[in-house]
């Protein structure tokens, strides 16, 4: 009976895991799983589709953090498979968290990995702003085009948001974030993309 009982365990659903961890915040980690099928496919036994489920549960078991339903189908049994989702992070910053995959249809079959957050290197708590260089209020001369200066006749000068970036919107192709409060003028700054590409012509792409 070896070689029956042999092909009979290797018929059994088992599934190899990965994982690599990554915070996006100080309370989102970035989870991305690959799975591994590491059995014989029987259409007799499998069918044609083996579903799981995956559960993410925090480190005394007591809290399912995430849970999804995924199908193993039996054309792609010998790829990995890649899952990505994202799971709270309390603080204090528990040492571990557990990923079961679990079948649906099998006693028995499933699967554990931990994940220990020992290494993990969250983002500061208050990141502080961006200091706003000492640099004098920027003429709307800066413009150095009537039509452009026109646009602004309320005003002499660009306030300090505006200055600071003035350089890179309106003289480069940069990508650039700006992030402030309400009212500093974020959407003069918007303009001053724009007008960089105005002045490129009308082929240029936006």
């Amino acid at each position: 009976m070896g070689r029956t009982l042999h092909r009979f365990i290797h018929q059994f659903p088992k599934l190899n895991l990965a994982a690599h961890v990554q915070p996006n915040t100080r309370t989102v980690l970035r989870v991305e799983l690959t799975i591994t099928p590491d059995f014989q496919w029987e259409d007799k036994v499998h069918g044609y589709v083996e579903p799981f489920w995956v559960i993410i549960e925090d480190n005394d078991c007591e809290y399912i953090l995430h849970h999804e339903y995924f199908l193993l189908k039996k054309q792609y049994v010998d790829e990995d498979h890649n899952l990505n989702f994202t799971v709270p992070i309390f603080e204090p910053l528990r040492p571990q968290y557990f990923i079961h995959v679990v079948s649906d249809k099998w006693l028995g079959s499933q699967t554990v990995l931990p994940i220990s957050s020992r290494h993990l290197i969250l983002p500061e708590k208050y990141p502080p702003p961006t200091e706003l260089l000492d640099l004098q209020p920027l003429p709307v001369t800066a413009l150095r085009n009537p039509s452009y200066k026109a646009l602004y006749q309320d005003f002499r000068h660009f306030n300090p948001v505006q200055t600071q970036v003035f350089t890179v919107l309106y003289n480069t192709d940069d990508n650039v974030l700006v992030a402030a409060l309400t009212g500093s003028g974020k959407t003069i700054c918007a303009e001053f993309a724009i007008l960089r590409n105005h002045q490129k012509g009308p082929d240029s792409p936006m």
